[in-house]
């Protein structure tokens, strides 16, 4: 039993008509189901999706009307803020009355009842006066005693007109809150009506039935489309069971199927403030039109599928299935090679269709004749692959390649073109059909633009020539063509790296245009050619390759800034690079072979250099190289294997001197920044901390005096650390000048003006008609300061400075000239690094002054030196843009 189970499923999964008649029966089940289920459902989903468009006229009235209320309420409440209504005045509200009925076409009535309930005023004011009568009882009054918002009544039919209003009160309160009366207006309801008609007859013009209805708050109906339905009191908003609104809905749509009657599709709006409920109601019969036509269109597809598919399934079977499954047998035979030739009988008769199927066939015959071929190929590709794998002689696999094409791709010559170095022309380096005298004649040479081969080798794709008679090729091609015996060629180059550029040219004996089939065989050859190239070349280069890897290696090594020792387990040096024999004083080629802990302690004097596998700390040592002191850090690495064996040591000596003199730098900075704000900051607490003194009373001279100390010395903290924001601005990139046409006469007399120069002589000259220069004055000031204050601070007292100016290449020209010790030639390049102070040279600042000026001036584009004056002493110059008109 169990064995039969597993013969019907393995025929059900080899025969396709099973499981497309499956298929078949379940879609066809699945639709009517799916068809019906829809149906049953839709009565209850077409109310939302048939109602859309009621839904959207609901809405539309319902905002209508609920507006036009809102501004009634807004209205009424305007009305009782009056002075007149306040006051009672009756011909203020007279004009005030008249006014808003005025402005509102839909007001019937204005008026004003006390707090009983009494008519005191109403407007028009025309017979048939109800001044007060009481209408204490009517709804609106009622509501208002218990609110101070406007109301709204329900609707009504007016006794005198016999038409619908509505009432909109608003309540009248003193201060105290207590309840004076109210302010009425009264709505007539008659425009609803007559928008509703219209609508109504809009519908009817489009083949729609539909009834429209307004009812207010308590279900009355107020205003329709059918004006003699309002005189019927009786008729009040439909309900009955499911006819509720759904909770915080203001929108729904039920149908109303009462046996024995005709069904309806009702939709509606409920406003939100006044709470009036807007319908629309038509025959449910013209919206489930479409679930009738559904309903026929089902059971019709019900007769007709059954039919339908069995005829189809004739056909799919005789037409399709049937001959399928002949096709596949004869594809599983195509796999085996069983049909070798011809093919079977049946698919010879399938072949002769015309439609999909014989297309299918022929297909597969092609393809039988094609995969014979490609069998054969790859035997033969394999073969060749064989035999460039198995030997490294070039000449014997070349061989080999050239025979398997010419019997694959059935050309009576081949040949392969490699290029000679030396001569600089391509040869002929083995070929099959050539003559051979033709074969050691020809030559190719490489800048042949009109050769097929040397164009192949150029753009690295096949090129071919269909007929060499018509070809635009060279007359020596055409000559050597002619003699030879051919009349087309495929060049396909040789894609090598190592191997000299080489090409594989094909010959037809009769005009021949390769197809892409034969172009790629012809590819595979000539990459295996290519190979057995790159064989032969890489086995007769790996010495030579390895040798120059090596020196490659050892120049890598050599060109590196950090001295580079390896040494062996035993201790020995294996190799020293340059920079290490440098820093050791020391003959690289004496120093292999010598104990390494030995060199390291002869030539960097340290106690204890690490060896063998011992832990390491890096050594900091200090050695004389080429005569300059040098400060060198030792590190030591031990050199495992990748089981943690260890095979050696390598040492690394790297030059650390401008991190050194960095560091040095960066200590004098704190040193001399921490000097220079102790002094003024010890100066103001002094100061200060005696003027603060409960025992001492100064007078004001002296208060003023230590005030003035004060200042000076906060304005010398000032400088101090706007020298370090503007240097620290200089070095980050970010200093912003504001260039403007300054003259520089009025820069050097502000300058002069804010230096204390004590007893030394100033004297500037300035040319009169010095052109403006286009700098940051704020900034330049600063030069000029530092560069008087340097003049004053470096100087004997009593000796002059002296300032000029003049044009120089276009620029203005500066000199700040004092008689001074001046600058020696061997500091003046770095008088303006910062924190730089020349030896011997004893004055406060931190060494900042000149490299701020030099920023500066630099920034505006010119440069700043230092030269000896001519009298003696030191002279400072920098020059400046001019301003360009």
């Amino acid at each position: 039993m169990a064995s039969r189970l597993d013969r019907l499923t393995a025929h059900w999964r080899r025969d396709l008509r099973i499981p497309l008649l499956s298929i078949y029966l379940l879609v066809v089940g699945l639709v009517l189901v799916v068809a019906w289920v829809f149906i049953r459902r839709a009565e209850v989903r077409l109310v939302a999706d048939v109602g859309a468009a009621d839904k959207a006229l609901v809405q539309s009235l319902a905002l209508e009307t609920e507006t036009s209320l809102h501004l009634a309420r807004q209205a009424i409440a305007a009305l009782a803020e009056a002075p007149a209504v306040q006051a009672r005045d009756p011909a203020g509200m007279r004009a005030l009355f008249r006014t808003a009925m005025e402005a509102r076409q839909d007001l019937v009535l204005v008026y004003l009842l006390d707090a009983d309930g009494t008519m005191l005023y109403h407007y028009p004011e025309g017979p048939g006066s109800t001044l007060g009568w009481n209408f204490s009882f009517r709804d609106y009054f009622q509501a208002a005693l218990r609110t101070d918002r406007p109301v709204l009544s329900k609707g009504r039919i007016s006794p005198t007109t016999g038409k619908p209003v509505v009432t909109a009160a608003m309540p009248l309160r003193d201060e105290a809150g207590r309840f004076r009366g109210l302010v009425a207006m009264n709505l007539a309801l008659e425009r609803l009506s007559e928008a509703l008609q219209a609508i109504v007859r809009d519908q009817a013009t489009r083949g729609h039935n539909v009834s429209l209805s307004i009812f207010d708050h308590t279900g009355q109906l107020i205003a329709d489309a059918d004006t003699d339905r309002l005189l019927d009191k009786t008729y009040s908003l439909p309900t009955w069971p499911g006819s509720e609104a759904p909770s915080g809905e203001p929108f729904w749509a039920v149908f109303s199927d009462a046996p024995g009657q005709r069904a309806w599709l009702y939709t509606y709006a409920r406003l939100p403030e006044s709470g009036w409920v807007v319908m629309v109601r038509r025959p449910a019969d013209q919206a489930m039109a479409t679930l009738q036509a559904f309903r026929q269109g089902w059971l019709l597809a019900m007769l007709l599928f059954p039919l339908g598919g069995a005829a189809f399934w004739t056909f799919l079977s005789r037409s399709v299935l049937t001959p399928l499954e002949q096709l596949a047998t004869y594809s599983r035979g195509l796999g085996r090679r069983r049909y070798i030739g011809a093919p079977p009988d049946e698919v010879k008769l399938l072949a002769r269709r015309a439609d999909q199927i014989g297309h299918l066939t022929r297909s597969m015959r092609l393809m039988q004749a094609d995969l014979e071929r490609r069998f054969q190929e790859l035997a033969t590709l394999l073969e060749t692959s064989r035999a460039v794998l198995s030997t490294l002689e070039a000449r014997q696999v070349i061989d080999t390649i050239l025979e398997q094409v010419q019997r694959l791709l059935d050309v009576r010559i081949c040949s392969l073109f490699v290029y000679d170095p030396q001569a600089r022309i391509y040869r002929v380096q083995a070929t099959r059909g050539l003559s051979p005298g033709y074969a050691a004649r020809v030559q190719l040479q490489p800048d042949d633009e009109r050769s097929p081969t040397m164009q192949a080798l150029r753009e690295r794709r096949p090129v071919q020539v269909a007929d060499v008679e018509k070809a635009p090729v060279s007359a020596a091609l055409r000559r050597r063509a002619r003699q030879e015996g051919y009349r087309a060629l495929l060049a396909i180059p040789l894609l090598t790296r190592e191997a000299p550029p080489a090409a594989l040219v094909l010959y037809h004996t009769r005009p021949h245009r390769f197809s892409e089939e034969e172009i790629e065989l012809a590819l595979h050859f000539a990459h295996h050619a290519a190979m057995a190239l790159e064989h032969a070349v890489l086995y007769a280069q790996s010495d030579h390759l390895r040798y120059l890897q090596t020196l490659r290696l050892e120049a890598v090594i050599q060109s590196v800034h950090d001295g580079l020792i390896l040494e062996s387990l035993e201790g020995k040096i294996l190799y020293i690079n340059r920079q290490a024999g440098r820093f050791l004083s020391c003959d690289v080629r004496r120093a292999v072979g010598q104990p390494a802990d030995l060199l390291l302690r002869r030539c960097l004097g340290a106690s204890h250099v690490p060896t063998g596998a011992s832990p390491y700390e890096p050594l900091e040592v200090v050695v004389e190289v080429g005569g300059e002191k040098r400060d060198l850090r030792l590190l030591s690495v031990v050199v495992r294997e990748e089981d943690g064996t260890p095979v050696g040591r390598v040492h690394i000596l790297r030059d650390i001197t401008a991190e050194k003199r960095l560091d040095r730098a960066k200590s004098a900075l704190l040193s001399a920044v921490s000097h220079e704000l102790r002094t003024p900051l010890a100066a103001i607490k002094g100061y200060v901390t005696s003027l603060l003194a409960d025992d001492v009373e100064w007078d004001p001279a002296t208060q003023r005096e230590f005030l003035e100390i004060v200042n000076q010395e906060a304005d010398r903290l000032q400088r101090l650390v706007t020298n370090l924001l503007d240097l620290s601005r200089l070095e980050a990139g970010t200093l912003t000048l504001r260039q403007d046409a300054i003259l520089l006469s009025d820069l050097l007399e502000r300058a002069v003006r804010d230096v204390d120069f004590d007893d030394h002589p100033v004297r500037v000259e300035v040319p009169p008609h010095l052109p403006p220069v286009n700098v940051d004055a704020a900034r330049i000031e600063v030069v000029l300061h530092n560069l008087l204050e340097n003049a004053v601070k470096h100087t004997p007292p009593g000796t002059p400075i002296q300032v000029t100016a003049g044009i120089a290449d276009g620029q203005v020209l500066v000199r700040v000239a004092d008689r001074g010790p001046g600058v020696r030639p061997e500091h003046r390049k770095r008088i303006f690094d910062r924190f730089y102070r020349a030896p011997g040279v004893r004055a406060s600042g931190a060494g900042l002054g000149l490299a701020i000026c030099k920023g500066f001036v630099e920034a505006h584009g010119g440069r700043i030196w230092v030269e000896e004056s001519p009298g003696g002493g030191a002279t400072f110059a920098f020059t400046l843009p001019i301003h360009l008109v």
